[in-house]
């Protein structure tokens, strides 16, 4: 059987992408890798030197939206290619996410009108002139504030702020605009209601943001868990309900249990 590229889109918020490379032979090195505008980023845990299986899985949870993507397999020297499409995040906000936990929150930007940039320099004056030493340009960091206006919403936002990986947030929004889609540190946060005596659900966040490297690509993203399966048949759930609705191993892994 031929080395194919099959692509699930996963109806979660924000959407992510379950790639199956299928049609492998045991002991084939994989790698698998997203392109976008020519410039092909690895998927994290997506490389294995020697597969056991002759079908292999990835989620991408952190695809651009807006953008034409495609997906490429390495599969032992040997390139393998999806279809290219364009993914539209739902909502029209602006999605802030962790792809290792799977925490999410549908947010505004109200906010956001300057980055700065700065280094690491020294300034020594001799003989009346001064002597800078300066190092590179760092990336911007900056100062943002995001409105919500749901007692839920608020709440998936604190619960993303406290528990995101490494203290990094991902920030997408619907058209694949630079500066904004990106990893951020986030190093303060203020909480501001819109009522003193909190009635009112509406709250604006500001939060210092540090533009920085996305996670490592060791870490594998989150994804579908037997709990997922339990919570979608329920308790009188059984394997007949199961096979009765996937044929294959392949089906259930790659079916959407949201």
């Amino acid at each position: 059987m031929a080395v194919a590229v099959g692509l699930t889109l996963q109806a979660v918020y924000p959407p992510r992408i379950l790639i199956a490379v299928t049609g492998l032979t045991l002991g084939d090195s994989i790698a698998v890798y997203r392109i976008v505008d020519g410039a092909w980023t690895a998927l994290r845990a997506s490389q294995d030197d020697s597969v056991s299986d002759t079908s292999f899985l990835v989620v991408d949870a952190e695809l651009p939206f807006g953008v034409p993507v495609q997906y490429a397999a390495q599969v032992s020297g040997t390139d393998y290619f999806s279809t290219t499409a364009t993914y539209t995040l739902p909502g029209g906000k602006v999605a802030a996410s962790d792809a290792i936990t799977a925490l999410s929150c549908e947010v505004v930007i109200t906010s956001w009108d300057k980055r700065t940039r700065g280094r690491q320099s020294s300034v020594f004056q001799v003989d009346g002139r001064n002597i800078a030493v300066l190092g590179p340009l760092a990336d911007p960091e900056s100062d943002a504030t995001f409105f919500l206006d749901t007692d839920v919403g608020n709440e998936q936002f604190e619960q993303l702020l406290e528990n995101c990986t490494g203290g990094v947030i991902q920030l997408r929004q619907p058209g694949g605009y630079a500066g904004i889609d990106g990893y951020f540190a986030v190093t303060d946060v203020d909480e501001i209601r819109w009522s003193q005596d909190g009635t009112d659900p509406r709250r604006e966040w500001t939060l210092h943001l540090v533009e920085v490297e996305r996670w490592p690509t060791d870490i594998p993203a989150a994804a579908w868990t037997l709990q997922d399966i339990y919570d979608h048949y329920g308790p009188s759930g059984t394997l007949a309900d199961l096979a009765a609705d996937y044929a294959t191993l392949l089906d259930i892994a790659t079916a959407d249990w949201s």
